[in-house]
């Protein structure tokens, strides 16, 4: 790539650091995400490591925890503060929220009052 073609994410220092983190955040989550997508899509042992340079606190994604890249937990276990681990099961299986059974969700122009109305 020549020089002239490069793009540089301008930081932004008048920016809360409350903003700053939730970008953070959020583009840490669709990294994650995109990693575990493509370990699904195209069978890849996927391990991903990110490292917050302020904070030093790692979050690691391993789309098998048991294969490839299994020796690579091992080397995080010292390290402070503890990493946050993710695996290809953290996003196979529902989150709590999501699991509740249809009956006790309110839809879309029923009333909370009607509901329990009816459970009686």
């Amino acid at each position: 790539m020549s020089e002239g073609n490069e793009k540089k994410l301008p930081k932004v220092p008048n920016s809360p650091k409350k903003v700053v983190r939730q970008k953070r955040d959020r583009r840490k989550k669709s990294l994650i995400h995109k990693a575990y997508e493509y370990s699904k899509l195209c069978d890849a042992d996927i391990c991903l490591g990110i490292r917050i340079r302020d904070s030093g606190q790692v979050t690691t994604f391993q789309a098998d925890p048991t294969g490839f890249w299994s020796g690579f937990s091992s080397h995080l276990e010292r390290y402070y503060p503890r990493p946050v681990q993710k695996t290809d099961k953290d996003f196979d299986e529902p989150a709590a929220d999501e699991s509740a059974d249809e009956e006790d969700k309110i839809r879309p122009g029923e009333d909370k009052a009607i509901l329990l109305a009816e459970d009686e």
